[in-house]
């Protein structure tokens, strides 16, 4: 599968676990409970009418260890074992809880699969319980508009550094569609799928002196689905060319396409669709801006896409999306958040760890780095390690009960902190920032950048191998509230408590484990493959990047790969080479010293601390 070339990791999402905590629908213990606080939660999504008979507990655990087997568990696992230790990690639950509101018509949060306890028995008579008093709830019509909120924290710093092409910085996607797409029918399915995903309309207005906000435009729910839409879907005739002639076509028309968006007045969705006849696969150009998406919302996004064509096409007219809280009532619930005693709390914690050093010696001396740290002079530098090492390293990760990503970072501190010379480091780990433990959140179906930059401090000080993981893995799991209040108190916090996150200068580096991405799209009939064409440039030149090194490692087809993203205009590439040399024998000596098997005496306690 070809995914676009990206000018970083910026809209991605480490994979990491969620921190485990008590839980709505379990007691101390992590057992299921009666919670009637989700009574109203809507029937089943896509093409749902009339919720379905209440499934029985073995047919939810037959279909929740079914879809668990087909991502992340081996042959010899454990089934009755608790999910955290089958490997499963904060994507796959996000997943799970998807498929599980999709096929049962029952929400379940992120912060209830995480319960250190929770096995896929349990989890069935939590689904099969809330499935047996499922109503339909009173919800905003699809595509009803949303006032002014404030933008999100990543958000608001995203428009503040991009003070350029702000228009030009997008996710997007080129998909082969099956032959024989009805078009009218298609178009019905988008303006249901805009309808039903708020992010998809908003914009954001920037007055004078004040700070900017954002608000989502209505769509509406009957008429010409071209009409209700406008700008945001276009269709291309290119069946009259012939096949050797198509790609060229389609890639320059989508090099057009990614500079058509605008948060300023809309759109910030585009949807183009190449028709190439009735006998010929065409092409689906998916591009949104930034502001509006991340990584794990292309899942959300197909998957409704899909439902929502299918369930069109059998003559399903009531079919919909059911997307839970939306992006604008998540803005909402984090600026509320920010100003609670809870949140306020963790100021000391967050205060504490930006105090750690975080900036790296540059090759070339210019008077503003982050000035010239732009897309035209990013550059990368891939390294593949060995398979043997990659199955190393996720059975070091069970024996310490810790997340692959997890070692893979603690290795690119010691890496760093030996570059620095300094006992301790600090840098900005992306995380998917879907944590539903702000206000009684339902995240796992609503798209939006939810993409969470979170300060890590990696103590190396003198001690065994196993020691510093152990630091580092008590560091990561001890993160308050998996990280988003940092970005909620620095930016809508009290002027006291925002302004001290503030002052510290940002990480130069930052960190993103993606995981096993292989299946991360949900490609079925209606878009059967990524295309091969390019999508084009998704970033303007002058975009600002974020960090002034990027390292993304992913374990795609069970091969550890790190990309390291830098400027050519401050590190040369061979002090990118001889830093990740210095990653692969850290991580190297780490799986030396603690793959053997079991963790070492009190260091499994220390590691989920």
């Amino acid at each position: 599968m070809t995914v676009p070339t990206r000018p970083g990791p910026t809209g991605t999402d480490m994979a990491s676990s969620v921190p485990p905590g008590p839980a709505a629908g379990t007691d101390a213990a992590g057992h299921p409970v009666a919670d009637h606080t989700d009574a109203g939660v809507p029937d089943a999504g896509p093409g749902a009418g009339p919720g379905p008979v209440s499934p029985a507990v073995e047919e939810i655990r037959a279909r929740l260890e079914a879809w668990l087997g087909d991502t992340v568990l081996t042959p010899e696992a454990d089934l009755s074992a608790p999910l955290l230790d089958l490997g499963v990690d904060s994507l796959d639950l996000i997943r799970t809880a998807r498929r599980v509101e999709a096929a049962f018509g029952v929400r379940v949060q992120l912060r209830e699969l995480a319960v250190p306890t929770m096995t896929t028995a349990r989890l069935a008579a939590l689904v099969a319980e809330r499935a047996a008093r499922r109503h339909t709830a009173d919800t905003a019509p699809p595509g009803a508009a949303h006032g002014p909120v404030a933008l999100t924290p990543p958000q608001e710093q995203a428009w503040e550094e991009q003070s350029g092409d702000r228009g030009h910085w997008n996710q997007a996607l080129l998909f082969i569609t099956r032959p024989g797409l009805d078009g009218e029918l298609f178009a019905e399915a988008v303006r249901r799928l805009v309808a039903g995903h708020a992010s998809l309309r908003l914009t954001v207005e920037a007055p004078p002196a004040r700070r900017p906000r954002q608000q989502v435009a209505a769509v509406a729910p009957d008429g010409p689905p071209g009409a209700a839409l406008g700008p945001v879907l276009d269709t291309v005739d290119i069946s009259e060319l012939a096949d050797a002639d198509l790609p060229a076509a389609i890639t320059l028309r989508c090099a057009v396409e990614q500079r058509a968006l605008d948060p300023g007045t809309g759109p910030v969705a585009r949807f183009v669709r190449f028709d190439a006849g009735p006998a010929r696969p065409g092409r689906l150009l998916i591009v949104v801006h930034q502001l509006a998406f991340d990584m794990v919302s292309w899942s959300v996004l197909l998957e409704d896409l899909e439902e929502l064509y299918t369930a069109l096409e059998a003559g399903r007219t009531d079919a919909r999306c059911a997307e839970g809280t939306s992006y604008p009532e998540w803005a909402r619930a984090l600026t509320e958040h920010a100003r609670t005693p809870e949140a306020e709390a963790e100021a000391q914690w967050w205060t504490d760890v930006v105090g750690t050093p975080a900036t790296v010696p540059l090759d070339h001396t210019v008077a503003d780095p982050r000035a010239v740290n732009t897309a035209r002079t990013a550059a990368t530098y891939r390294e593949d390690f060995p398979p043997e090492l990659t199955a190393r390293l996720h059975a070091a990760a069970r024996a310490h009960r810790a997340h692959p990503g997890d070692l893979v970072l603690h290795a690119l501190g010691e890496a760093l902190a030996g570059w620095l010379e300094e006992p301790a480091v600090r840098m900005d780990v992306l995380r998917h920032g879907r944590e539903e433990a702000v206000g009684d959140s339902h995240l796992a179906r609503t798209t939006g950048w939810f993409t969470t930059t979170v300060p890590v401090r990696l103590d190396l000080s003198p001690g065994t191998a196993g020691e510093r993981l152990a630091r580092t893995v008590g560091h990561l799991a001890a993160l308050p509230g998996g990280g988003v209040g940092f970005g909620a108190l620095s930016r809508h916090g009290r002027p006291r408590i925002a302004a001290a996150l503030r002052a510290a200068p940002p990480s130069d580096v930052s960190f993103d484990f993606e995981g096993d991405d292989a299946d991360a799209l949900p490609l079925r009939t209606l878009l059967p493959d990524v295309a091969p064409e390019s999508v084009g440039d998704i970033t303007a030149p002058l975009w600002t990047r974020p960090h002034l090194i990027e390292v993304i490692a992913t374990t795609d087809d069970d091969v550890l790969r790190a990309e390291w993203w830098y400027s050519t205009a401050l590190h040369d590439e061979a002090t990118v080479r001889d830093l990740a040399a210095r990653h692969r024998a850290a991580l190297t000596a780490l799986l030396d010293a603690v793959g053997r098997g079991a963790a070492e005496p009190g260091e499994a306690g220390a590691a989920n601390s």
